[in-house]
């Protein structure tokens, strides 16, 4: 069994390098090391504020996208609705003065 103090030390470094998130920092910028497996990934702040920048831009246009298509849908259901609508009330009227102009002839019997 090896001496405590050589157990404490090996303890010590492994916590050290077990591949967890790894903070440095430098007075110029602020990185983030992230070690996965075999490779280093160095992100910066900035690099990450920009993707979430962009991220978010994107979602934001996919919203403005459906919102634009959702009201391109309704105002065409709209316009429809309106169109019917006019089309129902001219049957109606030309019905009634139909029907008007025949209960006139029927009287002059």
């Amino acid at each position: 069994m090896p001496p405590i103090s050589k157990m404490s030390q090996d303890s010590a470094r492994g916590r050290r390098n077990d591949g967890d998130v790894e903070m440095n920092l430098n007075t110029d910028q602020i990185t983030t090391e992230i070690l996965t497996g075999r490779t280093g990934i160095l992100c910066s702040i900035e690099e990450i504020d920009n993707l979430c920048n962009e991220k978010v831009q994107k979602v934001k246009l996919i919203a403005d996208k459906s919102i634009e298509a959702i009201e391109a849908g309704r105002k065409k259901q709209t316009d429809q609705i309106s169109h019917l609508r006019a089309e129902l009330i001219n049957t109606i009227i030309e019905a009634k003065n139909k029907i008007n102009k025949i209960c006139e002839e029927l009287k002059k019997y």
